[in-house]
């Protein structure tokens, strides 16, 4: 299948996805932040069939003002990386099947932009929703090392490794018709005073101020991401 991607938001992500679309022959451009502000700058208009929305939350834009932004027409797949986030406070077991709660304005904005692109690209949109991201220098535990704050030592780590979200990503797009909502996260889910406590540890960074305190404690799962991948690269986030 020949494609075309339009990657919007060369970052840390974005940047290792192009890089694995042009191992594979794929012809893909994007765009940075200090040459694409969402605010005032038109969109792209160069062709593509997939186009990946790959933003932080810009609660300073109005999500029916970013909508409006994107052009309607073309596109085979659209995938937009959400978080985990919408899901708040909830605890237990999540899945796509769990309503979203979200308790801030990034991630109330998320779920309005969400929304908003279902109704305008019916069939074709993918949300994905991933966990707390690491690979490089970014890791969860390495900031709370640095910061000492306190962290709920008992809760479970919801995370996945940008190796394994560049290969969903991929999967995604290559389905016959959209999904509309993943949930991408490793099913790896060890309490962060035991994951955060060696990993710090085995880097010789200074240890984290984990608290007893509890607090619901939720474990993010997939019904959908077994079907389409299965074979994690970083099974333990490592």
């Amino acid at each position: 299948m020949k494609q075309a991607w339009g990657i919007i938001g060369l970052g840390w992500l974005g940047q290792k996805l192009s890089e694995h679309l042009s191992q594979k022959g794929i012809e893909n451009w994007g765009t940075r932040s200090r040459d694409f502000d969402w605010g005032c700058d038109d969109f792209p208009t160069k062709p593509c069939d997939v186009l990946f929305l790959n933003t932080p939350p810009l609660v300073r834009i109005n999500p029916e003002d970013f909508i409006a932004k994107i052009p309607t027409g073309g596109y085979r797949r659209i995938i937009f990386i959400s978080s985990i986030s919408v899901y708040g406070n909830q605890g237990g077991s999540i899945t796509e099947q769990t309503a979203a709660m979200p308790t801030t304005d990034s991630a109330r904005w998320l779920v309005a932009v969400e929304k908003l692109l279902m109704e305008k690209f019916t069939g074709s949109l993918t949300v994905i929703r991933p966990g707390g991201l690491v690979g490089g220098d970014r890791h969860p535990a390495k900031s709370l090392s640095h910061s000492q704050r306190p962290c709920a030592g008992n809760s479970a780590v919801n995370l996945i490794h940008r190796d394994d979200l560049v290969q969903i990503i991929w999967a995604a797009a290559q389905t016959e018709s959209a999904l509309p909502v993943i949930n991408a996260v490793t099913p790896f889910h060890p309490a962060k005073k035991e994951y955060y406590g060696e990993w710090t540890a085995a880097r010789g960074l200074a240890p984290i101020l984990f608290t007893d305190v509890q607090e619901s404690s939720k474990i993010i799962s997939s019904d959908v991401l077994p079907k389409i991948y299965s074979s994690w690269l970083r099974p333990r986030l490592d």
